[in-house]
C-alpha cells in the first residue's frame, strides 16, 4: 500500500508506503503521535527543505539520500546513501529565546537514546559529534530563522561509505556497534530525542548538562587545538562544560570558556587522557 500524496522537491518526486511513516511514528512514541512527518527517497538537504517550507507544527522530514548536506560552518555533510538522515523543524514566535546550549542537549538525548536501543560506546564531542573512539558516528546543526528552529541529524550506518574525510579523520557506523535492527522506528526514536531535547526547561538543562553530560565526554582531561571562526586557534586541556554549554577550556595562561570552535585532539584517542 502507498501513500497517496507525493512529496516533491523541485523535478524529483517520492511515493513513500504508508507502513514506513507508521513505523517512523512507533519510534517517535505517543507523545509525538500528532508529529507531521514528511519522507523522501532523496533531498538536496533535510534542514533546508524545512528552511524553504517553514512548518507552522513540529514537523519532521526523513531522507533516504541527500545530495547536499550540509554542517557547521558551511561545510558538506557526507550523505551517503544507507545513512540515517533526519531534521525536526518547530515554529517559533518571532521573539522565542531557544536554551543556548540546545545542541548539546539534543546530543545528550540521541547518545542516550541510542545506548537505550543497544548500541554502545558512543560519546559526545563539543559541540555537535558523537563519536566512539575518537571515530564520528554523527552529527548535528541546530539552525535558527526568523520563525523556524531547525535540527538536523546524520548518522553513519556504515562507517566505510563515508568518504572524502580530513586525514586526522575517521568514521564509524552503526553496524560495528551492534546488530540491533536500523530502520525508520530508529529513525523515529532520533527524532523523538530532538523533540525531547527541546521541551527541557533551563533549569532542567542546567542539571542534565551537570550531571549526564560528564558520562559521555570525549574531550574531558584530553589536549586539544580549537580553530575558532577567523582561523585563530587556542590549544589547551579540556576541563568539561559550563551549564551553559560552553567548553572549558585551560590554557597555559589562564581558563577560557568558548562558545564554538573545531576541536582535534592532539595525540593519540586512546592514550591522550
Amino acid at each position: 500500500m502507498h501513500n497517496p500524496s507525493m512529496n516533491i522537491e523541485g523535478k524529483s518526486m517520492a511515493i513513500i508506503p504508508d507502513d514506513r511513516v507508521t513505523a517512523v511514528r512507533a519510534g517517535m512514541g505517543a507523545r509525538w503521535s500528532r508529529t507531521r512527518i514528511r519522507m523522501f527517497s532523496e533531498l538536496g538537504s533535510t534542514s533546508q527543505w524545512l528552511a524553504d517550507h517553514p512548518p507552522d507544527t513540529p514537523t519532521v522530514v526523513i531522507a533516504d539520500r541527500q545530495t547536499k548536506g550540509r554542517g557547521r560552518q558551511g561545510r558538506k555533510w557526507a550523505s551517503p546513501p544507507g545513512g540515517l538522515y533526519v531534521s525536526v523543524g518547530l515554529p517559533l514566535a518571532s521573539m522565542q529565546s531557544i536554551p543556548p546550549a540546545l545542541s548539546l542537549l539534543i546530543g545528550l538525548q540521541l547518545v542516550e537514546s541510542l545506548h537505550a536501543r543497544g548500541f554502545s560506546g558512543i560519546q559526545l564531542k563539543w559541540p555537535n559529534d558523537l563519536v566512539v573512539d575518537g571515530a564520528k558516528l554523527a552529527g548535528l546543526l541546530v539552525e535558527r530563522l526568523p520563525h523556524t528552529l531547525i535540527a538536523g541529524v546524520g548518522v553513519n550506518v556504515e562507517g566505510s561509505r563515508v568518504h572524502d574525510l580530513p586525514s586526522d579523520r575517521q568514521a564509524i557506523g552503526l553496524r560495528q556497534l551492534s546488530d540491533q535492527p536500523i530502520g525508520d522506528q530508529l529513525l523515529g526514536t532520533l527524532a523523538g530525542a530532538v523533540l525531547e531535547a527541546t521541551t527541557w526547561s533551563p533549569s532542567q538543562a542546567e542539571r542534565l548538562l551537570r550531571e549526564r553530560w560528564p558520562v559521555f565526554d570525549a574531550l574531558a582531561g584530553r589536549n586539544i587545538v580549537v580553530e575558532q571562526s577567523g582561523g585563530t586557534t587556542l590549544a589547551g586541556r579540556v576541563a568539561g562544560i559550563t551549564t551553559t554549554g560552553e567548553l572549558r577550556l585551560i590554557t597555559d595562561f589562564e581558563e577560557r570558556h568558548l562558545q564554538a570552535g573545531e576541536c582535534r585532539v592532539q595525540g593519540d584517542w586512546v592514550t591522550t587522557r
